[in-house]
């Protein structure tokens, strides 16, 4: 009785890095991509793409031969060398992988000395890529030992796994039923069979890579045979060399590239100091010839309030020094009444403390005198009636 294949949930993350690395080969190339419920599914890769090379291939059956073998030798160093020797000359020897399944039985029953032995063989259309897996053996890893597997796709097919070894075979005309596939692989008791529909079958090809042990994942990596150790070097030093090359002149290139960019910035840098240093030369200039003309302008302030008064006094005197000494002002000249004269400059509201420094003296008719005063507010010192009396 067959069942349909219960799958454990696979992760997004898992699915769309399949989705990107992963191939499958049935007679076409297809990709893995997810559908508008998230499920993986698997779409035919167009021809105008080009031949796209997947890091990742997975083959159908019908595109590779299987073999599940025992052989007399226990140490798996030995057998790994036998099997070399036996498919070196092999027209398929590059396409041929092999895996050596350790013994599974428990500590207390005696070790056989058969090793199993499962061994693949890709045929030549089978497009070249980093890693190829055949699709018999993700699908055994989904599945319990002694338990039937049946492919229902277009081209239907039988895997299991007994005694270690993985059995597979395409639906043929004898090989028709799980009951005689499974006579064929030589089981004795036979678990309820699963069934893949070929809708889950991308699903199950995911879980068999998420299932898939490293050891037999390095089984399918072939190392390039090294016939000398000229050529060992050769091999190492040249792809090291170019590698190393190239870093050389991308460094160099960044380097050569980044001195031409500091030096421009440092040019237009310069040219920002050097119009920043002039424009405070400049400033300075200004500055200076600001600063005299406004002391020049307060001094002549100062001095308004005091003309303005001398030119009401011109008429009634005659002036010989007219001097400031420790802010009073000293007037020396000759008046015909030098008492009168004060009497004037004391009615002045911007005058105070006049006073005649020196006694007066008669001089041909006329008083020599000399006055002394202060002005008040000198700033905001305003003449008005033309020097109004008090």
């Amino acid at each position: 009785m067959e069942q349909p294949l219960k799958l454990p949930e696979i992760s997004t993350v898992l699915k769309k890095i399949i989705c990107s690395y992963v191939g499958y080969y049935d007679g076409s190339l297809n990709c893995f991509e997810l559908n508008s419920s998230g499920e993986l599914t698997l779409k035919q890769v167009s021809e105008q793409n080009g031949v796209k090379k997947f890091p990742l291939l997975i083959v159908a059956r019908s595109f590779y031969s299987e073999q599940a073998r025992s052989y007399p030798v226990e140490n798996k160093k030995d057998l790994k060398k036998l099997l070399k020797i036996e498919f070196s000359s092999s027209k398929r020897a590059a396409t041929t992988f092999f895996h050596a399944w350790s013994d599974s039985k428990p500590a207390n029953e005696k070790s056989s000395t058969q090793s199993a032995v499962n061994i693949w063989q890709f045929n030549d259309s089978v497009p070249v890529a980093y890693l190829t897996l055949p699709e018999s053996l993700l699908l055994a890893v989904t599945t319990k030992a002694n338990q039937v597997l049946t492919i229902d796709s277009n081209k239907p097919s039988y895997v299991a796994r007994v005694d270690q070894l993985i059995h597979s075979l395409n639906k043929t005309a004898v090989v028709n039923t799980t009951q005689r596939f499974a006579m064929s692989a030589g089981l004795a008791e036979l678990l309820p069979a699963q069934i893949i529909n070929a809708q889950s079958l991308p699903s199950v090809l995911a879980l068999g890579l998420k299932e898939l042990p490293l050891p037999i994942i390095a089984s399918f990596i072939k190392l390039p045979e090294i016939k000398s150790r000229f050529e060992l070097i050769k091999n190492i030093a040249l792809p090291a060399l170019a590698v190393l090359t190239l870093y050389l002149a991308s460094t160099s290139g960044y380097l050569t590239y980044k001195k031409y960019s500091l030096q421009q910035q440092l040019s237009a840098q310069h040219e920002d100091v050097s119009a920043a240093l002039a424009q405070q030369v400049d400033f300075d200039r200004k500055s200076i010839h600001y600063n005299a003309l406004h002391k020049f302008t307060a001094a002549q302030e100062n001095s308004i309030p005091f003309w303005l008064i001398m030119a009401e006094l011109f008429p009634s005197a005659q002036f010989t020094n007219i001097r400031m000494n420790k802010e009073r002002f000293v007037l020396r000249g000759t008046a015909i009444k030098a008492t009168s004269l004060l009497e004037s400059l004391t009615n002045y509201k911007q005058i105070s403390d006049a006073k005649f420094d020196f006694p007066v003296r008669k001089n041909r008719g006329k008083e020599a005198f000399v006055i002394s005063f202060k002005l008040i507010n000198v700033n905001e010192a305003l003449i008005t009636n033309g020097g109004a009396h008090g």
